[in-house]
């Protein structure tokens, strides 16, 4: 194995910008938003078909 000295360390890159907190943010942002669009879609199929509980 090749040792490195200090000025090959400073050029070294590598990695990606996109950490995992990232995309576990923008999936649950995904989940929530298709949970919503169920939740609008239901009430709406709801009111069309009459099919509300009565609130007393």
């Amino acid at each position: 194995m090749k040792t490195v000295d200090i000025h090959e360390l400073d050029s070294i890159i590598g990695g990606d910008s996109i950490s995992g907190t990232v995309i576990n943010a923008f999936t649950n942002v995904i989940k929530l938003l298709l949970d919503a669009g169920r939740s609008v879609g239901s009430a709406i199929r709801r009111v069309a078909e009459g099919n509300l509980c009565p609130l007393e």
